[in-house]
C-alpha cells in the first residue's frame, strides 16, 4: 500500500470518493473497489433521507461499520468521501496488540487535512 495514503498501522485499505460517488483514489484491500464505493454510497443517501421528525439534526460527520475482525471508518470533508478499512487487532513486534491511535490523512494535492482518532478494543 501507498506509505503517504497509511494512516493507521492497522490499516487494511481506503477508498477516496468525490462526493457524487466517482472513485478517486484506492488503495489495500480496497483497491479499484467499485462495489463497496457504490454500496457506501448507497449509505450513505439513505442518511439524506432520514426523517427529521425522527432524528432531529440527523447531519452524520462519521459513520462506523463493525465486523468482528475489521471495521470501516467513513467521514466526509471537502466534497470527498474518506472510507478507511481498519483491522480491530495489529502485529507488533510479532505480538497482536489493542491500541489508541490518533491519524491523520494529508491530501497534498487538495490541501485538505483529515483526522480522527481510533481506539481499538
Amino acid at each position: 500500500m501507498d506509505k503517504e495514503k497509511l494512516i493507521a498501522p492497522n490499516q487494511m485499505g481506503y477508498l477516496i470518493l468525490k462526493d457524487d460517488g466517482n472513485l478517486l483514489d484506492s488503495g489495500g484491500d480496497l483497491k479499484n473497489d467499485d462495489r463497496s464505493a457504490n454500496v457506501i454510497m448507497g449509505l450513505l443517501n439513505l442518511t439524506d433521507s432520514i426523517d427529521e421528525d425522527f432524528m432531529p439534526n440527523s447531519s452524520c460527520e462519521r459513520i462506523t461499520i463493525d465486523y468482528d475482525q475489521h471495521y470501516y471508518s467513513i467521514c466526509m470533508s471537502n466534497r470527498r468521501i474518506y472510507v478507511v478499512k481498519l483491522s480491530k487487532t495489529h502485529t507488533q513486534n510479532g505480538a497482536t496488540t489493542s491500541s489508541s491511535s490518533s491519524t491523520s490523512y494529508n491530501d497534498a494535492a487538495e490541501g485538505n487535512n483529515i483526522s480522527s482518532s481510533t481506539v481499538l478494543a
